[in-house]
């Protein structure tokens, strides 16, 4: 938020389950935040419920709102294209939202989103080409080159969930089978681990599930506690995280990746085998400079504060 040192913008960061709004200062700083789940059914629902959230923000100095959407959004419309986490499509939300706030407004892919937050002021900041990955109830990726975020000609760019890393895994909802999305999220984890759980009751994740921890967590947990189970599934799912990694450092070549999402707070227990799993399948990484794996900065409120930043600043 270069642009004004007294700017700020709300950022609203809608996903799968819930939406979550933020109030940015120009260095980033959120000074104000809410939440609620997310409305699914119509357009007009998520509207409302967005509009409700910049209420609870909003402050004299915010001059404009960023939402970043999950899924698919018209980079020259703003209009929704389409969310497979919705149950609607095609909705000209920018605009609709804009009416209803009184305020100018920027939509964005939320992974988009993410991106711009670590480049402008997260663990990519000084890099002007990188790769960010966020791990949740799916995966998403923004992609960052030459200082601009990379949209293609419709803004559909970067859908990297649909990437092929396991001919033989899951059956994703596209059709596929072993889409990235479904092999490595943090969706994939709880289901493994319910899956562990079920198949053997008597380990420490079968009774941590059973005590009514969050499955994903409940993994992450155990492999602290030395479960094999669970240290089997972040093994199996950071290696299948590199595997996608490194077919995006092929492509686009960045200075650094970075890993966000809920899964990422299991630390090496995740993050060590999708290193090791990058580096065998990147391109002759002996020739050339190391791509370090970074996590985020910002965690979970990446997509907030970068839709705030793209509001009050939009990239080119």
């Amino acid at each position: 938020m270069t642009s004004s040192s007294l700017a700020e913008a709300v950022g609203i960061d809608v996903g799968a389950t819930k939406i979550a709004a933020v109030r940015v200062t120009a260095d980033g700083t959120v000074s104000a935040r809410a939440r609620c789940a997310t409305p699914r059914r119509t357009a007009d629902d998520l509207v409302g419920a967005i509009t409700d959230l910049v209420a609870q923000v909003r402050g004299e100095r915010v001059t404009a709102v960023g939402v970043g959407l999950p899924g698919m959004v018209d980079a020259h419309t703003g209009a929704l294209a389409f969310a497979p986490g919705l149950d609607f499509a095609r909705a000209p939300l920018r605009a609709l939202i804009a009416d209803a706030v009184g305020l100018p407004v920027v939509t964005d892919n939320d992974a988009n989103a993410a991106a711009w937050a670590e480049y402008q002021l997260g663990a990519g900041r000084g890099h002007d080409h990188l790769v960010l990955v966020t791990l949740g109830t799916g995966l998403g990726c923004g992609v960052v080159v030459a200082g601009r975020l990379l949209r293609g000609s419709h803004g559909f760019a970067s859908e990297a969930s649909h990437l092929t890393v396991d001919p033989q895994g899951p059956l994703c909802e596209c059709g596929n089978r072993g889409c990235w999305g479904v092999s490595a999220s943090g969706a994939t984890i709880a289901r493994l681990g319910r899956q562990a759980a079920e198949a053997r009751p008597t380990t420490l994740l079968a009774r941590l599930i059973g005590q009514g921890s969050d499955a994903g967590e409940a993994v992450t947990e155990a492999a602290r506690g030395g479960d094999g189970q669970a240290l089997e599934i972040l093994d199996r799912v950071g290696t299948l995280t590199g595997t996608g990694l490194a077919a995006l450092a092929n492509l686009f070549d960045p200075l650094v990746v970075i890993v966000g999402g809920g899964p990422v707070s299991a630390g090496e227990l995740l993050l060590a085998p999708a290193r090791a799993s990058f580096t065998r399948q990147l391109y002759s990484p002996g020739d050339r400079p190391p791509v370090p794996v970074l996590t985020a900065r910002f965690g979970g409120d990446a997509g907030a504060i970068g839709a705030a930043l793209l509001a009050v600043e939009p990239a080119l």
